[in-house]
């Protein structure tokens, strides 16, 4: 190791033990640190130099795996057999494999799982429903009614696609069970194939077999893989395009642009942008920044290796996602068809929790002008009692949807003005959040319970969605059983959401820059998800559905290209 790694693995070290100890401080004391600053700061120092330990060992892993594929081990020769290859039989038969191994986890969640969410947007498309409110929050549902045909507040893509499963099946069945039957099982295969054909896919471009294997394996196995790919909601939609998203990026890197010379892999790359913004309102800040480093990164190869003339093929993605996504939905065809935007305060919200815990704990210290700003926004009055160090929705609710641009501008002069004031404060109230995602103080939950929901007014309700009495066991017993695994310390690592969030894109990124691999933009994405999920408004696996599907094939994509550098 030369001065240059030693630094990287230091710094990486440092943020990761900082991330560590705070996050966990804030956590275990329900929004306060159970550390003082001294305690906290030697704490960070000790769990750096133990990072950087970790480092080095894993440096020593990345290179022990690459000298096993070097060698015509029996170790190699027998992997080779158990793990697909780029072949269409080879991909049907590891799929279907797959699918036997999700089975167990498909038949207990029948028909299968969904959120509250989902509920609300089947409820939209029926007209009797109306009118529909903009925030569906029941302590304020009624302030946010509005005559429009549909909401914003989730993305109208996924609202039709649900309303659509969900409709069509009651007129048919009287209720919205064999409509979430059919979303699953076909959103299920999707995955099963995009998962089997991404493993194939490494392993024709040179991955090592025992790290395609290990990730097919990972697919396979993992309850909160399964479980989620199986889960009506727009996290689960968003992150199968998610991968095929980062499939297109990691050719493109690894072909230094000749990946877009073809015009249908051009357009594949915009169609899987594209939906990630349809899918889910973060997908615009997953695909700008990262078509800007992509387009830096090969603005010297762009010229000769495609039919461009300028990296402007790099930002396509950028381009069509912004133009349709940012520009044309919201500024023509929403007003065209009557679909009432969601609202700001999915923008302004954590900014909101800082306030509410800067109210709840310095009320004394408001003057009336700052009240009076808050208020233009927030209903004051509320703030302190809504107040929950891990869950920012009831806080951000209070948004009052006429609050003008002056409103809005008043109230982020006093935020600035009162985390001047209680930096602390603010900060107890980030990391209360972002410590389940960055530090390891959860584990994955999974999903295992649908809505069970009636719709519908007086005697005329009528159940529309519920888990059949006859699987409570086998739902419990496998829900229980892996809760109890990812309770026990040192087992549950792989289970912990802080080992694909933060710890293995560490160590990569590590490997990566100790062996001058030219590919830090393939961590671009994953870096915007995890800031997304640090300001999350609660913490829930969903938020982390991309990462910890797409970090297995990030280490595919890190060995392939370090074999290829090598060669």
């Amino acid at each position: 190791m030369v001065r240059r790694d030693w630094i990287l693995a230091i710094a990486l070290s440092a943020i990761l033990s900082l991330c560590g100890v705070f996050g966990a401080s804030y956590v275990a004391g329900a929004g306060e640190s159970v550390l003082d600053l001294a305690s906290a700061i030697s704490l960070v120092f000790l769990f750096t130099f133990v990072f950087v330990g970790l480092f080095i060992v894993g440096d020593l892993l990345f290179g022990l795996i690459l000298k096993l594929e070097d060698s015509t081990s029996r170790i190699t020769s027998l992997l080779a057999r158990i793990t697909p290859s780029w072949s269409r039989k080879s991909i049907i038969v590891f799929a279907a494999t797959m699918g036997v191994f999700w089975l167990p986890w498909f038949v207990a969640n029948f028909p299968g799982s969904t959120y509250w969410d989902t509920y609300y947007q089947i409820f939209q498309v029926y007209p009797e429903n109306h009118p529909i409110a903009i925030i569906p929050w029941s302590d304020v549902y009624k302030k946010t009614l509005t005559d429009a045909w549909l909401v914003d507040h989730h993305p109208v893509l996924t609202t039709m696609i649900y309303g659509a499963f969900g409709w069509v099946s009651d007129q048919i069945t009287g209720n919205w069970m064999s409509g979430v039957f059919a979303f699953v099982c076909i959103q299920g295969i999707a995955y099963l194939f995009t998962f089997t054909a991404a493993c194939a896919y490494m392993r024709r471009v040179g991955c090592p077999t025992v790290v395609v294997f290990l990730t097919y394996a990972f697919f396979a196995i993992m309850p909160f893989v399964s479980t989620w790919s199986l889960c009506m909601v727009k996290d689960s939609l968003f992150g199968i395009f998610f991968i095929g998203y980062f499939m297109a990026l990691f050719e493109t890197v690894r072909t230094q642009g000749a990946f877009l010379s073809r015009k249908r892999n051009l357009v594949f790359f915009c169609l899987f942008a594209l939906m990630l913004c349809l899918t889910k309102k973060t997908g615009l800040f997953v695909v700008i920044p990262t078509a800007i480093f992509l387009a830096i990164k090969l603005r010297r190869t762009t010229r000769d290796a495609t039919t461009g003339s300028s990296p402007i093929v790099c930002l396509a993605p950028a381009i069509v996602s912004v133009a349709i996504a940012g520009l044309l939905l919201p500024l023509v065809v929403f007003p065209a068809l009557n679909i009432a935007p969601g609202g700001k305060q999915e923008v302004l919200g954590p900014l909101f929790q800082q306030t509410a815990r800067y109210v709840a704990y310095h009320e004394d210290e408001v003057t009336e002008q700052e009240r009076e700003a808050i208020d233009g926004v927030l209903e004051y009055s509320r703030l302190a009692e809504d107040y929950q160090f891990d869950f920012e929705d009831a806080v951000k609710y209070r948004f009052k949807l006429d609050a003008t641009t002056e409103d809005i501008i008043a109230y982020l002069k006093v935020y600035v003005q009162q985390g001047m004031k209680h930096p602390e404060s603010y900060a107890a109230a980030f990391w209360g959040l972002a410590g389940f995602y960055v530090a390891p103080t959860a584990f994955i939950n999974i999903r295992m319970v649908t809505v069970d929901t009636k719709m519908g007014d007086g005697d005329e309700k009528r159940y529309m969605l519920w888990n059949p009495d006859e699987l409570d066991g086998l739902r419990n017993g496998l829900d229980d059983a892996y809760g109890a695994i990812a309770r026990i310390p040192g087992l549950n690592l792989p289970l912990l959401i802080v080992t694909y969030a933060l710890w293995l894109p560490a160590l990569l990124l590590y490997c990566m820059a100790r062996r001058q691999v030219k590919a830090a933009v393939l961590f671009v994405p994953f870096l915007v998800l995890l800031a997304f999920c640090m300001i999350a408004p609660v913490y829930d696996a969903r938020y982390v559905i991309p990462i910890f599907d797409g970090v297995p094939l990030l280490a595919c994509a890190i060995f392939s290209l370090h074999r290829a550098n090598a060669k």
